[in-house]
């Protein structure tokens, strides 16, 4: 169900709360794993994640090659200081050579994303053995592309701030 909360009725206090509850349902005493990259969504998912399940959530930063200079080891810094340990997964080797040779940009979107879901992150949710994927993203097409877990989405911007989806 999608309902609008107008600014005036917005309780983010109340809103952290449900969240952290309803991750904590969801995965039990299991583990869980997402991916950082630093932006608002991401980076809401991992505190409330963290706030949720403290070292049962295994947070990964993707250095996919295509950063600015010391930029993951600067996100790391900001989630070390607020008590979460965030991983820098070195893929920089396969971004590139799934990169290689097109120059259309949206089909080197395409590749990114293809590269990140499917290869990288796809992978290090498989090997990882947790159960349930958190998410926080615009993307519409994650849950077509990463397989076998549970995801809980917060997306504002284009699903319900509370979907738990099985992909």
């Amino acid at each position: 169900m999608i309902s609008e909360i107008k600014v005036q009725d917005l309780k983010p206090e109340q809103f952290i709360a449900e969240k952290v509850n309803e991750i904590r349902a969801a995965v039990g005493d299991g583990t869980a794993i997402n991916a950082l990259s630093g932006g608002v969504d991401s980076s809401v998912v991992t505190m409330i994640g963290h706030m949720a399940l403290g070292e049962r959530l295994r947070t990964v930063f993707i250095q996919n090659g295509l950063m600015r200079e010391g930029e993951p080891e600067a996100v790391v810094s900001v989630f070390a200081k607020l008590g979460v340990k965030v991983e820098i997964i070195d893929a920089q080797q396969e971004f590139l050579e799934a990169l290689q040779g097109i120059t259309d940009p949206e089909q080197k979107r395409e590749a990114i994303t293809q590269t990140f879901y499917k290869k990288v992150f796809g992978r290090i949710v498989r090997e990882s053995g947790a159960r349930y994927l958190l998410q926080g993203t615009i993307l519409t097409d994650v849950d077509e592309t990463v397989t076998g877990v549970v995801s809980v989405t917060y997306n504002i911007a284009t699903k319900p701030p509370s979907t738990i989806e099985a992909v």
